[in-house]
């Protein structure tokens, strides 16, 4: 027999020894390779022996099987888990039976009624479709969008979920354990609904505009108006720190510069998370601004009253989210500039710390240098401490020729080393 077949003879039977054993030690049925195995070499465990594969080989072997075992089966339960949560999500999203909650607000006096509907209904009485209202109850972040439908709009910003129509307003309730900590655009829109929706003044909402787009700048205003407060908030966090952290700069406490900068870190989140959300709240406004038959279907009061507008009238409309799309990019760019001042004082501070870190370590060299001086005159000390005869001992002028040697050779070594030192510091890359 060659080495090759040989070589493969013995891997194969170290294979089906090492199954067979395995199904043996783990109390299991055999799998089908393990009885192929016992059928062509059924004195496996003899021949191991014999050819010198002892048992330490094959629990070593057992062992490695069973660690690639318990990994494919925690693969497999991870794979099963997500696939039961996918679907559960499925059902959870497409169910057309579930109940929703909402308020009616009446355009003629803004009266509020509570309401419980299933979606499927819900779907059926306002000329919708079930994919359009599966996450109005769902306590998503999502992402802002304003849908145009025949009689309806829908609006969703965020935690606040709209259906309007030209003479009515619901308002979802999502549930209150998801969404951001902090988001309070639906408790801003639900302040003084009833007088927006009529148009009193002193609350932002032009009376002059029908009632749908009331409810859409009153939602739009929402948004943009928590977007600019948690922006200066998050300003004045940034500025104090600021602050802090230049007198902790005079203080030159490196611990206490690394605490404010951490500080400035969790700052710099929040600002990316303003921006994230006012740069989606622009990106929807834009959207329905670049389609001028969406803007024209918005006017749901004249289309009910059978003057429908046409493509190019939409005038109105388009003021309005201008307005808005303004509001949110000023948020968009004065949360980008921000970030980037902090970023590059952050950057700054780093470079004044590398500095200092280098002029330690300058020193922590000099120190060094002059020690290996030290060290040469202790060197001489010790030769001459051993007990062996070096006939200098009667001399008078020994002693003070040894110590002015020693020092002369420690101040060489250390002005040496030094002027090295200075040589490299003036090196340029």
């Amino acid at each position: 027999m060659s080495l090759n077949n040989a070589t493969r003879c013995a891997r194969s039977q170290l294979l089906c020894a090492a199954s067979s054993a395995r199904g043996t030690l783990l109390n299991t049925h055999p799998s089908p390779a393990t009885r192929l195995c016992r059928w062509i070499y059924p004195s496996g465990q003899r021949n191991f022996e014999r050819r010198g594969l002892h048992t330490p080989h094959i629990h070593n072997s057992l062992r490695r099987l069973s660690t690639l075992s318990a990994t494919s089966t925690n693969d497999a339960d991870s794979a099963q888990q997500l696939y039961d949560l996918s679907c559960g999500l499925s059902r959870t999203q497409m169910n057309g039976n579930a109940e929703v909650q909402y308020s009616t607000y009446n355009a003629k006096n803004g009266v509020k009624h509570g309401n419980n509907m299933n979606k499927f209904s819900l779907a059926s009485e306002y000329g919708l479709s079930t994919r359009d209202i599966r996450t109005i109850d769902l306590p998503s972040d999502g992402f802002p969008q304003i849908m145009i439908r025949q009689s309806a709009l829908l609006i969703f910003m965020f935690d606040l979920r709209l259906l309007v129509q030209a003479d009515r307003l619901l308002v979802f309730h999502v549930a209150e354990n998801g969404g951001f900590e902090q988001d309070n655009t639906s408790r801003v829109f639900n302040q003084s609904l009833e007088g927006k929706l009529r148009g009193e003044a002193g609350l932002g909402v032009s009376i002059d505009l029908p009632f749908e787009l009331r409810v859409l700048e009153a939602a739009l205003a929402s948004v943009t108006s928590t977007l600019e407060a948690e922006y200066q908030i998050a300003n004045k966090q940034v500025s104090k720190a600021l602050q802090a952290l230049k007198l902790q700069m005079q203080g030159e406490e490196e611990d206490a510069i690394h605490s404010e900068l951490h500080t400035l870190l969790g700052l710099v989140r929040k600002l990316s998370s303003i921006e994230q959300r006012a740069s989606h709240v622009r990106g929807e406004v834009q959207e329905v601004l670049n389609e001028d038959r969406d803007m024209a279907d918005m006017y749901l009061s004249d289309k009910q009253a059978g003057k429908p507008h046409a493509i190019q009238d939409h005038q109105e409309v388009e003021y309005l989210l201008e307005a808005y799309y303004k509001a949110s990019d000023a948020v968009v760019q004065e949360a980008a500039s921000l970030k980037a001042e902090i970023q590059q004082t952050d950057e700054t501070i780093q470079s004044m710390l590398n500095v200092r870190r280098n002029q330690i370590m300058v020193l922590e060299a000099k120190i060094e240098i002059m020690m290996l001086g030290l060290a040469s005159a202790t060197l001489v000390a010790g030769l001459y401490g051993m007990n062996v005869i070096n006939y200098s001992e009667q001399s008078p002028w020994a002693f003070g020729v040894l110590v002015s040697s020693s020092l002369i050779g420690t101040l060489l070594i250390s002005r040496y080393g030094l002027r090295q030192l200075k040589r490299i510091q003036k090196m340029r890359l």
